[in-house]
């Protein structure tokens, strides 16, 4: 029986054709990153059920309202896509959020047979709570200095895990 890789062991590249795509065993740096990673996600999750259930909508209907907020006027099936939602599950939230008043369906502005999906003044407001929260947050735990840092680390890890596959 061999003994497990401890921290400090690099596994060695096997000479067949899936040496890439083997993973090397977790450092201590690269798991305190992960724990801190986790911690954030819970807390923005927590914070953001807050603010969804202080809007009267669920967490999902929230996420496509802070879309929204970011990316503008959008397709429901852009927003469909970038919450992982079916086309029958993003039409049933639209019809949510359109009956709650955050959000407007509005001719496509270039394709006449489409429409796009707009925040209201309302789902506005809610939204831009959110960001002033976050953004004093922001303020307060980062120094000027660390958040170009930050906002690096962030869309880099983004960024692999858009190109990563489960």
């Amino acid at each position: 029986m061999t003994p497990a890789p401890d921290a400090q062991t690099t596994v060695a590249p096997r000479s067949d054709t899936r040496a890439d795509t083997r993973p090397e065993p977790r450092t201590d740096d690269v798991t305190a990153v992960l724990v801190a990673l986790q911690r954030l996600q819970s807390r923005i999750a927590s914070v953001n059920d807050r603010l969804a259930k202080g809007m009267g909508v669920g967490a999902t209907d929230y996420l496509a309202l802070v879309h929204l907020s970011v990316h503008g006027d959008t397709p429901p099936k852009k927003v469909g896509e970038a919450l992982g939602l079916s086309s029958g599950a993003m039409t049933a939230l639209a019809d949510r959020l359109e009956a709650a008043g955050l959000v407007v369906r509005l001719q496509h502005p270039t394709d006449r047979r489409s429409f796009v999906l707009a925040l209201t003044a309302e789902g506005s407001s809610g939204v831009d709570e959110a960001g002033i929260l976050y953004g004093r947050v922001v303020q307060e735990a980062l120094s000027a200095s660390r958040r170009p840092i930050a906002e690096a680390v962030f869309r880099d890890l983004g960024d692999a895990l858009g190109v990563a596959t489960p």
